[in-house]
Parts: structure tokens; C-alpha cells; sequence
């Protein structure tokens, strides 16, 4: 029996990329601009020049991980499925979420589940004091989802790091288990159910760290 889901409840989950977007501090500033025009060439068509990690993005394994897998090597069906959503939003702002967070939630988080992270900053995405004080994983949090097995994580904020780590232990604890993190979904992750059937495409570029994806949440009738 499949999935109960229909097409038209969709909820994107996903930041438009535009010029003047938030970015992680330091990181490449995307820009969209005209290259053709409908009055000059007969045609419009654009120039996007961004990071590997701009907007709602993938991080494969290659962004932290010395031989790990790149974006492309990655298997489509990891970023499809049902997957746990975690209220994580009462964690003080600009603190680690723990293990001890996460097992309130235990019995939600299965084996193979993707599970979706909202700290309440999705939010707070424009506003740029919260760009370097976010909630973030805990080393231990990683670690509590390497036991639970799951097969991505995701997180409505910039980065599943504390800013400025000088270690990045969630990204490397994750990544080096083969669990991919999807960051900087957007605030509708706060109007989910516990349990959701979802979608998160990554651009197919050859060799690379990471890549915009498309990000969509589908509502599992009769969940809750």
C-alpha cells in the first residue's frame, strides 16, 4: 500500500534565490542577472552565480569529509521518504540542541526516517543578528541520530554548526556516518505535522560539496 499523500497539499519548504539573500556569513553572495533579452535577442535568459551552499541546500558527505562521497554519488531515494518533524523551537536561541532534547522525541524518529529540525529560526531568516547566534546540533545530538540510523537530517537555519566551530562536529559526526544534512529550510517547517512524506532534489553537479535543492513537505493523511 503506498504512502496516502496527494500532490496539491504540498508545502514548499524551500528560501528563493535571489540577489541580496541571506547568506552564511562570508560565503559567496548569489547574483541573478539578465544575460539575454526578450526586446534585444528574442529571448530572456539569466546568469545565476552562487554558492554550493546557498539558500536550501544539500551537504554531501565531500563538504566535510576527506574521500567522503560527493552531491552526484548519492542516491536519489535519500532525500524522498517519510520523515520526522521535531518542534525543537523552545531551545534558547543561540545554544546547542542535546541529546537530552532528542529523546523526548524517541519514539518519533525511526529507523531510515529523514528527519526535519525547527528551532523557530526560519522565522528569523532575515534578520541578520541571528546569522551568528542560531540554535545549532550538539555533538551528542549528532550522534543520537547516527544510533537512530536515520538517512538525512534537516534544519531550518543556516547551518547545523554553532557559528564559527573550530571543530565541526555535527556536520563531521553526520557526514561521516553517510547521513547528508539539508540546512536552511524555510519557516512553513513550522506548520507541519509530526510526520510528513518528503521531497528534496538536489542540483546534479558532478564532483561538488553540495547544491540547491527544491525542498517539499507532503501531509500524510491521516497523520498527525
Amino acid at each position: 500500500m503506498g504512502i496516502p499523500i496527494r500532490a496539491e497539499t504540498a508545502i514548499d519548504l524551500t528560501h528563493t534565490i535571489k540577489n541580496g539573500m541571506t547568506v552564511y556569513v562570508g560565503d559567496a553572495v548569489p547574483r541573478v542577472a539578465k544575460f539575454k533579452t526578450l526586446a534585444k535577442d528574442g529571448v530572456n535568459l539569466s546568469v545565476i552565480t552562487l554558492g554550493s551552499h546557498t539558500g536550501t541546500h544539500v551537504d554531501a558527505p565531500a563538504h566535510f569529509v576527506k574521500g567522503g562521497r560527493p552531491l552526484d554519488d548519492l542516491p536519489v531515494e535519500t532525500f524522498v521518504g517519510e520523515a520526522a518533524v521535531l518542534d525543537l523551537s523552545r531551545v534558547k536561541a543561540g545554544s546547542a540542541i542535546r541529546a537530552s532534547h532528542l529523546e523526548a522525541h524517541e519514539d518519533e524518529v525511526k529507523k531510515g526516517d529523514i528527519v526535519l529540525i525547527n528551532t523557530g529560526f526560519g522565522r528569523r531568516w532575515s534578520d541578520p543578528r541571528a546569522r551568528r547566534m542560531y540554535t545549532y546540533l550538539g555533538g551528542d545530538a549528532a550522534e543520537w541520530f547516527v544510533r537512530k540510523k536515520v538517512k538525512a537530517v534537516g534544519i531550518d537555519y543556516l547551518s547545523v554548526e554553532e557559528f564559527g566551530a573550530r571543530t565541526p562536529v555535527a556536520h563531521v559526526t553526520l557526514l561521516s556516518h553517510g547521513i547528508p544534512i539539508i540546512e536552511s529550510l524555510n519557516e512553513n517547517i513550522a506548520s507541519l505535522g509530526r510526520r510528513v512524506f518528503f521531497v528534496c532534489l538536489p542540483i546534479k553537479v558532478g564532483g561538488c560539496d553540495g547544491a540547491p535543492a527544491r525542498a517539499m513537505a507532503y501531509p500524510i493523511e491521516g497523520g498527525h
